[in-house]
């Protein structure tokens, strides 16, 4: 399937979705619209082939970069073991294997950290 044009997608955009903490009615009305297509490394790239640096780092944002391969394979491997389990009531080997990393981590460089705490919970 061919992707739509940009002024398609806009439209579409402008029809079918709401975006989180965005004033509506200006962005359906007059906004000009950025449709980002893909990502390279620390750059968004939209539907005309520009390129962006993407400076956000927050909510919602991969601060790793995008299309990383070594970040690709690694994502992968454990897709195909589990996308994500939490850690109310439980654990896992991924979480369990990244705070002793991180501890020794710590530690090496003279800080005084024994634990790690992790919230999966959206905060």
């Amino acid at each position: 399937m061919q992707t739509p044009s940009t002024s398609d997608l806009i439209a579409l955009d402008r029809q079918f979705l709401w975006h989180p903490f965005t004033p509506m009615k200006p962005w359906c009305e007059n906004k000009d619209i950025l449709v980002i297509e893909s990502g390279d490394r620390e750059f968004l790239i939209d539907t005309e082939g520009r390129r962006y640096i993407d400076g956000v780092s927050s909510l919602w944002c991969n601060v790793h970069g995008h299309n990383i391969p070594e970040l690709n394979d690694a994502l992968t491997a454990q897709l195909h073991k589990i996308a994500h389990s939490t850690l109310l009531g439980l654990a896992n080997v991924p979480s369990i294997l990244l705070a002793q990393r991180l501890v020794q981590l710590a530690q090496r460089a003279n800080l005084v950290l024994s634990k790690v705490f992790y919230s999966d919970n959206g905060s």
